[in-house]
């Protein structure tokens, strides 16, 4: 019985070796994507220092939804170009920062939102930095370039009110929020476009003799007028701010606001016939 159990298994041997070889596929292997990003943030002024423990950055890409990368931890407390790492993409990446786990509609389509409210601050890079979520595309070596895109409009308000000034208001006849192309090539430079911006949380005493300074960031690009509303707890007064007003990103241009007052002496008034269509 133990001499048919290994002739069998001598034949079954012989046969396997004398059958033609035919190599298996490989198996598939899915594509890796990016996983390690360079990213940079270009202040207006001084550096920005990451902190590997609470700086996430959000990516949108082709596979990804809102995945968050966090800073190497060999970047922790540097500056300049850091690397980031985090789940592999695929195709174009978008990525904003700083990082919510809400994600942001505007960057997944490579877009810098520009919200019809901002907080108060001293002083136009303050403004600029305290009220922008950057937004950029990845280049083709995987570098993200985070810069500001946008400047202020510097307002002294000599306005006479009897209580401090919570928030002011400018409108404009020209887009000044939405969701602004950061890529360069799209042809409509503003989705979802608004007319007015707030600033809040001023809570700031301002008379004719002691102005108000208020900075108000906006979108590059050349204005024509605005028309401008400051408001206290109880009152408000609104006035028109003409001129053309030219903004540059990372600059502010300076104006005035202040009531218009008509003088009246109390003369007869003269009236002329209209006809209307």
């Amino acid at each position: 019985m133990k001499r048919l159990i290994i002739s069998l298994a001598a034949i079954s041997a012989l046969i396997s070796c004398t059958q033609e070889y035919r190599p298996q596929p490989d198996p598939y292997v899915a594509a890796q994507g990016t996983c390690v990003f360079k990213a940079q943030i270009e202040l207006l002024q001084g550096s920005w220092v990451w902190n590997s423990a609470t700086d996430k950055v959000g990516i949108y890409a082709d596979n990804l939804t809102n995945a968050s990368f966090l800073p190497r931890v060999a970047y922790n407390g540097k500056e300049g170009v850091i690397e980031l790492m985090g789940e592999g993409a695929l195709g174009q990446a978008y990525a904003y920062f700083p990082y919510s786990p809400d994600g942001d509609e505007a960057a997944k389509l490579g877009r810098q939102p520009l919200s019809g409210l901002q907080t108060y601050q001293t002083g136009n890079v303050e403004q600029i930095h305290r009220n922008t979520t950057l937004v950029t595309a990845a280049d083709e070596d995987g570098l993200l370039r985070f810069r500001y895109l946008c400047g202020t409009l510097h307002l002294q308000v000599k306005m006479q009110f009897a209580e401090n000034i919570q928030s002011i208001t400018l409108s404009s006849a020209v887009p000044v929020t939405g969701w602004l192309d950061v890529t360069g090539v799209e042809e409509e430079t503003m989705l979802n476009p608004g007319y007015t911006i707030t600033v809040t949380g001023i809570n700031r005493p301002c008379t004719e003799a002691s102005p108000l300074d208020v900075w108000v960031m906006l979108p590059e690009g050349t204005y024509n007028s605005f028309s401008f509303t400051a408001a206290g707890a109880t009152e408000s007064l609104s006035t028109i701010i003409e001129g053309t007003f030219q903004i540059k990103a990372g600059e502010e241009t300076s104006t005035t606001a202040q009531e218009k007052k008509v003088d009246y002496d109390g003369g007869n008034l003269e009236a002329e016939e209209v006809d209307y269509d």
